[in-house]
């Protein structure tokens, strides 16, 4: 067994890697020759990208465990972006007056407007959910699923069009306006504007400094914001013998945290929420901290995977090198975000001539599933054989992604995420954006037209001779219960290898 560790950014092998393709085409080259190529997951530094590697590679019950006669090659695509998110995300949960309270506001206007205090006031243990007590939850100070009683209270089982019911007669756009005044005159968000005021005015030169206003706090909150927030914040250019023109931060801050809830209001009216406490802080980050852990993020990552694909990429290479010395076996294995990796790969290959059987493992994959209905549509009949192995979605909502001590600041997965603050459509917002792996788009009955479109190729193609999706976990099968943990439970690698060997599963 040889393995192969190869290190690309933006699409590229790194320098001085030319002698380990040589060898893969040795290796290759030689009788009977099969090939396992792996891809982690996209968000992963270089350091852990070569530590799954090297363990994957081994002979432990955590390791693929292949003979001799495998190749096998490790693409460490790394980014590094994931520690960014999280060290990003947790500054702004604690250090961030801004974040804190649009969090704090919508949170328990949405409750109030969905009936959720009505509804606890029906049993035993009832809770007043006061501004306090939802700032003493976000914070952690509440333990590390702070929410979950009010989640219960929104159960995904209800169908789309109920919560319209429960929240009256007022359109989106009015509750809008609601929550709106309701924050302006929240004690809290005005301190947070003033400090913002002073951040740009006073630099400017538009105005003298305030009493009580802390310009410092201010810089570090406006250099959290989301560039493009931020560029409506620039002061105007100066005139000149005219005074220079004061910014409101109040009037822009107000009219974002509308489209915030206006976009809640309508995932929950259409049951494309994620439960109360996800989907806003997805709508929230997404609205005012994209470029720190939303789809600016996710989008460089998705780039990079194409990026392997242009001329002089590292796919295209491994293309050519597969094209040119057929191995016996080709199995892919994709694990979250390694499955857009995967889908682009076999596109390529597929436009390139290669013709070649592929045995696919797509473990907790993170691709969306109008993406992989396409790869389908293009590449399916190279395919041979396929499995998909993800969580269940109980365990999905449960899985915080900042780490299970984390969930007061996201409560569930990163495929969640990725659902509900990553992804855009003709660079659009794609909230509660249908991923591969998510097991709640199996019988989810709010899709439009092109999402069941999708969802009923990707149906069909799961049906098909030797193809199928299992649910972890399922004992014997696959006990994985965190998206972290499909690429090291010896079961699920256990399962997926036996699709190698080419024995039942």
């Amino acid at each position: 067994m040889t393995a192969f560790k190869i290190l690309t950014r933006n699409g590229a092998a790194d320098p001085g890697q030319e002698q380990l393709l040589s060898n893969l085409v040795a290796e290759l080259q030689k009788p009977g020759a099969k090939l396992l190529l792996h891809l982690h997951g996209g968000l992963v530094d270089q350091a852990s990208g070569e530590v799954v590697a090297e363990r994957l590679s081994g002979n432990g019950p955590d390791s693929w465990q292949l003979g001799p006669d495998w190749t096998q090659v490790y693409v460490i695509w790394r980014t590094g972006a994931f520690e960014t998110i999280k060290t990003n995300w947790t500054d702004l949960v604690h250090d961030d007056r801004l974040y804190q309270t649009i969090l704090r506001k919508l949170i328990g206007f949405v409750a109030r407007k969905l009936g959720v205090s009505a509804i606890m006031a029906r049993g035993p243990g009832a809770v007043d959910i006061d501004d306090a007590e939802i700032h003493r939850r976000l914070t952690g100070q509440a333990g590390a699923r702070p929410f979950d009683d009010l989640d219960r209270q929104l159960v995904p089982d209800r169908p789309p069009g109920a919560r319209s019911t429960i929240m009256g007669e007022q359109t989106n756009g009015e509750l809008a306006i609601d929550f709106q005044d309701e924050l302006a005159a929240d004690e809290a968000f005005q301190r947070v504007v003033a400090d913002i005021d002073e951040a740009i005015n006073v630099p400017s030169g538009a105005r003298a400094p305030s009493v009580g206003a802390d310009m410092s706090a201010g810089e570090a909150m406006l250099g959290r914001l989301d560039g493009t927030i931020r560029d409506q914040l620039q002061p105007p250019p100066a005139i000149e013998e005219a005074p220079r023109g004061i910014v409101s931060a109040g009037t822009f801050l107000l009219s974002h945290a509308g489209q915030v809830a206006i976009r809640c209001f309508k995932r929950f009216r259409s049951g494309r929420d994620h439960g109360l406490h996800a989907t806003v802080v997805e709508e929230v980050c997404r609205e005012f901290y994209g470029d720190l852990v939303g789809a600016k993020v996710w989008g460089m990552m998705v780039r990079d995977a194409a990026d392997h694909f242009e001329l002089g990429g590292l796919g295209s290479t491994l293309i050519g090198i597969i094209k040119a010395h057929s191995p016996d076996d080709l199995v892919i294995a994709g694990h979250s975000a390694g499955s857009i990796w995967a889908a682009q790969f076999l596109r390529a290959a597929k436009a390139a001539g290669l013709n070649k059987g592929v045995k696919l493992i797509l473990l907790a994959p993170a691709i969306r599933i109008d993406v992989f209905a396409e790869m389908i549509d293009h590449a399916g009949s190279m395919i041979e054989s396929c499995r998909m192995i993800t969580m269940t979605d109980e365990l999905e909502r449960r899985d915080a992604v900042l780490g299970h001590d984390k969930g007061y600041i996201y409560p569930s997965s990163l495929l969640y995420i990725v659902s509900g603050m990553f992804e855009e459509r003709s660079a659009k917002a794609y909230p509660d954006a249908p991923i591969l792996g998510m097991q709640r788009y199996l019988n989810l009955s709010g899709l439009d037209s092109d999402e069941q479109g999708a969802a009923k190729r990707i149906a069909n193609f799961f049906q098909g001779s030797d193809h199928g999706i299992i649910s972890s976990p399922t004992p014997g099968v696959s006990m994985a219960d965190s998206h972290g943990a499909f690429d090291d439970e010896p079961l699920t690698l256990a399962t997926a290898r036996a699709l190698f060997l080419k024995s039942p599963l």
